[in-house]
C-alpha cells in the first residue's frame, strides 16, 4: 500500500521535548510497517512558542529529525509557528521556499494553504492574495491541505475552542469555499486538535488530529494519519500508545 502521510500540531516545547521527539520517531516506525510513504504534510504547529532562540532551536530540531524522514516533506504553517519568528525566518530554517502552492503525488494533485497572519492571534485567514492565486490556479479534484479548518467541525466538546469558534476557523472561510466548491475535491486541515469527517455534497472535510495536546490532560497524544490515493481518499487515523512512552508522560 502507497500512502501520504499527514501530521499535525507537534506542539514542540521544553516540559515535553524528548517524548514528542521520541513519540515522531515511534511514528516514523509505524508507518514504515505499514505503507510506503509518497509524501508527508506537516499541517502546522510544529512548535508551541516561547522565546524567538528557543523557537529557533526547536525548528531545528524537527528539521533535523525531518531530514531522515523516508518521504519528502511539506510544511505548512501554523499560527504558533510564527508568534516570535518571522515566515522568512520559519522558512529558513525548513529550507522551504514558500508556505502555499501545489504539488502532484502519484497523479493526486494536491494544493496546500497559508492561513497564518500576524497579530492576529490563533485565528487564521488565507487573504486575498491567495484566494486569487487559488481561483487561477486550482487543479480539477485537487485535496486542499491548511492548518486552520475550511469544514464546519463539530467543537462544541473541543477542549481547545468550544468557548471562542471565532480562533477555530479561518476568518475568510466562505470566500475559499466558495473558490472550492464544485472544483477540490476534499480539504484536510488540523489546528482543534480532533479527527472527524464531514462529507458535503462535493466536498469532503477531514480534520487531523494532534500529534502534541489533543487535549490538557493528554500531552503527548501521538496522532498522526494515512491517507490512501485511490478513486476517492481515505484517511486512516493511527495513534502511537506504547508502554514506554505512556509511562514517560
Amino acid at each position: 500500500m502507497q500512502s501520504v502521510a499527514l501530521l499535525s500540531d507537534i506542539h514542540l516545547r521544553e516540559e515535553h521535548q524528548s517524548e514528542i521527539i521520541e513519540t515522531l520517531q515511534q511514528i516514523k516506525n509505524d508507518i514504515q510497517t505499514q505503507t510506503e510513504i509518497l509524501h508527508t504534510f506537516i499541517i502546522g504547529d510544529l512548535i508551541e512558542d516561547s522565546r524567538s532562540a528557543q523557537d529557533r532551536q526547536k525548528l531545528h530540531t524537527l528539521s533535523d529529525l525531518f531530514e531522515k524522514w523516508p518521504s519528502e516533506i511539506t510544511y505548512l504553517l501554523g499560527n504558533h509557528d510564527i508568534e516570535t519568528l518571522s515566515k522568512s525566518a520559519v522558512a529558513e530554517i525548513l529550507d522551504q521556499e514558500s508556505f502555499y502552492g501545489t504539488i502532484e503525488i502519484s497523479g493526486q494533485p494536491f494544493v496546500y494553504l497559508d492561513s497564518t497572519k500576524v497579530d492576529i492571534g490563533a485565528r487564521g485567514a488565507v487573504g486575498v492574495e491567495q484566494q486569487n492565486w487559488l481561483q487561477e490556479s486550482i487543479p480539477e479534484n485537487a485535496i486542499v491541505l491548511s492548518h486552520h479548518p475550511l469544514g464546519k467541525f463539530d467543537i462544541a466538546a473541543n477542549a481547545w475552542f468550544h468557548e471562542y469558534p471565532e480562533r477555530a476557523y479561518l476568518w475568510d472561510r466562505k470566500e475559499v469555499l466558495d473558490i472550492l466548491t464544485d472544483t477540490a475535491k476534499a480539504t484536510v486541515s488540523g489546528h482543534i486538535h480532533q479527527t472527524e469527517t464531514i462529507d458535503k455534497p462535493g466536498l469532503t472535510h477531514y480534520s487531523v488530529n494532534a500529534v502534541s495536546k489533543e487535549t490538557p490532560d493528554d500531552p503527548v497524544s501521538g496522532n498522526y494519519t494515512l491517507l490512501t490515493i485511490e478513486k476517492e481518499p481515505q484517511l486512516h487515523d493511527h495513534t502511537i500508545q506504547t508502554d514506554e512512552l505512556k509511562n514517560s508522560i
